[in-house]
């Protein structure tokens, strides 16, 4: 006991950014309502006046005053934790411009806009809506402005008045798709729009932090800058990255080889960017520390530097973090007071929750924590093993621990996220990292020197260095097995691997036979639901028509063969990779995939495909397209798939067949064809399947 009340004098922070984290997970995993809010506010201000009320009446005389002031003082944290998450929900904000009927809405842009295909999106921040007269609002939307053959040009802080053509963020609707709902939702964001040119006008006023504003601007510049050095595309866009976090232009190719070696976190400027250039800094001004005037100028000097390189960088959540980090840590140093590694790391994740607690849901703040953790508590264990190694001996295993001890206690994490892990991820960033570090401080230096010819050398070698090193992660990406694919865990798998990583550790540390007992029972658990899982793979038979907008995809699953039959001309394309591929993986046991684009004519053991009829499982499916004609069939189908806004009356595209068990509308056929259908199917006694705005149809044969 005596113990933990030391560490907790000691590490403050951890208990309170454990209570802040349990409230924030409470209004995650709750329905969002407007009584649950209140009920929080309510127990929030009994907390707050119980403990103001022990304070000022009981003044701390008894011990025991403490533990209940500390008991209320985390509940109001917990509560705390929920009235933030929720606060800017539309249920809960009055001022929600979703709530009122308006004709327009006023904004400023509050994100850099980003550009892809012929679309340009960004957030905007509503701050008036226009019904008979304008009525302040609030909110976040995401703006998507179809460019088409015009030229729109929107900055950061540009304030729009535009039409109200507010719609939903989509839920995913195929198995296993990425929920891009749920991710805006933990940014606030809800709704979105969509526009043409015409839809909108700006105003000529200049909103949001003026600034970012002035940072985005000055980072443009610099990016310019870079395109005057470079030739290669690549280099610039990876410079710009790795310098500026801009990662707009960087090539999918490029970003899958660092993904597939497990270097992908370079990509994002985080803590390790932020601490070469603190590195840096230090080292220069470490003369500084020799008087205490000159160290307090030093302090200064450095959060200067290192705030304002968070600022350029667009305040992104990594970059955040490392700051805060680095700010408790040089605060601590300078001012002689005991650094506690837990509780620096506690405290900045606290203050970053108390600014933004939805900042708990991103998968980089998880991994960066996490990271950081594993190797605050890993790293003195090893150096404990290290204790009698020859130095140079101690100093490379210490230098392969760093990635090593981050990995293994991210792997779960990425698992969970990502569904891969890269084999070869301990050589890929010990090559990695020399050369990344040259490449900042490189692209810093040439940001710093005007153009002539002493800083063009510097950029042709800097870039011909470039080069090399996507070369090199390109080819360690195509070594053999370099990356495991299709691992799908579900949360309770999660938890027992991290469980499994604690008590192995305790295990082994401490001898104890309780913590390697845990262990085999976290391999059990595992084990068996691996086991159970690939059974389920390998007898799963199933029909999946998929919802992909304007295309059409349909999967059949057979255990260890897998079928794709679509209009789509490769297994490539975009649209196929994000709402097709997740679901082939998850429910498949098959290691290759054969991809058949329409129309096409094939024949095996569990399946036909001729054209416009698929014969799957004993079942029957007909596909009728409105592009083109459809022959008569002989066949009683059990599932009739309509695409591309037949003409014809239903009666007459099924005339001949005594009764169709399903009809299936997809997501080609426009509102009026589908509101005409589904009448005369009313009329026809034929039940209906609408996959616009729906999810996908799947029909498994066991049930």
């Amino acid at each position: 006991m005596d113990r933990l009340a030391t560490y907790r004098a000691q590490s403050p922070y951890v208990l309170f950014v454990l209570a802040l984290i349990a409230g924030i997970a409470v209004a995650l995993f709750l329905p969002v309502s407007l009584l649950g809010y209140h009920f929080a506010l309510l127990l929030l201000v009994l907390a707050i006046v119980s403990f103001v009320g022990l304070a000022l009446i009981g003044r701390w005389r008894n011990y025991y005053l403490f533990d209940v002031g500390g008991l209320l003082f985390i509940l109001v944290l917990i509560c705390l934790g929920c009235i933030l998450t929720w606060k800017d929900h539309p249920a809960i904000s009055q001022q929600h411009f979703s709530r009122f009927k308006a004709s327009h809405l006023l904004g400023y842009i509050s994100s850099e806009p980003t550009k892809r295909g012929a679309f340009l999106t960004a957030e905007v921040t509503i701050t008036a809506v226009k019904e008979h007269t304008y009525r302040k609002a609030s909110g976040t939307l995401l703006l998507r402005i179809n460019q088409g053959d015009d030229t729109v040009s929107v900055n950061y802080g540009d304030e729009l008045l535009f039409k109200n053509h507010l719609s939903p963020i989509s839920p995913p609707h195929n198995p296993q798709e990425f929920d891009y709902a749920q991710y805006m939702a933990n940014r606030n964001i809800w709704h979105q729009a969509y526009l043409l040119p015409q839809d909108f006008v700006k105003t000529g006023n200049r909103e949001g932090n003026r600034l970012v504003g002035y940072a985005l601007a000055i980072r443009g510049k610099m990016i310019a800058k870079f395109h005057r050095y470079f030739k290669h595309e690549d280099a610039v866009a990876l410079l710009s990255t790795l310098v500026l976090g801009y990662r707009t232009a960087l090539d999918k190719e490029l970003v899958q080889a660092f993904t597939a070696t497990g270097t992908v976190h370079v990509l994002a400027v985080s803590g390790m960017h932020v601490g070469i250039v603190f590195a840096f800094l230090a080292l220069g001004l470490k003369w500084m520390e020799r008087k205490s005037y000159l160290a307090i100028a030093r302090l200064f000097v450095l959060l200067f530097f290192i705030w304002g390189y968070a600022l350029l960088t667009g305040f992104s959540a990594s970059v955040l973090r490392a700051a805060f980090m680095i700010s408790f840590l040089i605060g601590g140093t300078t001012f002689k007071k005991t650094r506690n590694t837990y509780n620096n790391l506690a405290a900045s994740a606290f203050f970053l929750l108390l600014f933004n607690p939805k900042y708990l849901t991103e998968v980089g703040f998880q991994l960066s924590y996490l990271a950081v953790l594993g190797m605050v508590w890993l790293m003195p264990k090893i150096n404990v093993v290290l204790k009698s190694a020859h130095k140079h001996l101690k100093k490379g295993i210490q230098y392969l621990a760093v990635p090593c001890t981050a990995q293994l206690t991210t792997y779960p994490l990425v698992l969970y996220y990502f569904h891969v892990f890269p084999v070869y991820f301990l050589p890929a960033n010990l090559l990695i990292m020399v050369p990344v570090t040259v490449i900042i401080y490189g692209g810093f230096l040439l940001l710093v020197l005007p153009i002539n010819a002493f800083s063009l050398t510097i950029a042709t070698y800097l870039e011909k260095f470039i080069v090399v090193m996507n070369k090199l992660l390109l080819t360690i990406e195509h070594w053999p097995l370099a990356t495991v694919k299709s691992i799908w865990i579900g949360q309770f798998e999660y938890i027992m691997h991290y469980l499994l990583l604690i008590a192995a550790v305790f295990a082994f540390q401490y001898a104890s036979r309780k913590s390697f007992y845990i262990m085999l029972f976290c391999l059990f658990c595992l084990g068996s639901i691996h086991c159970s899982r690939m059974w389920y793979k390998h007898a799963n038979r199933r029909l999946v028509i998929f919802n992909v907008r304007n295309h059409f995809a349909i999967g059949l699953l057979m255990g260890n063969e897998t079928v794709v039959y679509s209009d789509f001309s490769s297994i490539d394309d975009a649209a196929v990779q994000y709402s097709v591929i997740p679901a082939i993986e998850a429910q498949s046991a098959s290691k290759h995939l054969t991809f058949i684009s329409r129309p096409a004519k094939s024949e095996e053991k569990a399946f036909s495909i001729n054209d416009n009829h698929i014969q799957f499982m004993g079942k029957d499916l007909l596909i009728i397209d409105g592009k083109e004609p459809n022959g008569s069939s002989p066949i009683e189908p059990d599932w009739v798939l309509l695409k591309d806004n037949p003409k014809d009356s239903l009666s007459k595209l099924l005339s001949g067949r005594s009764k169709v068990p399903l009809l299936i509308l997809d997501a080609t056929n426009g509102p009026h064809t589908l509101a005409r259908y589904r009448s005369e199917a009313a009329e026809l006694g034929i039940a209906v399947y609408c996959l616009k705005d729906n999810f996908a149809y799947v029909w498994d044969a066991k049930k």
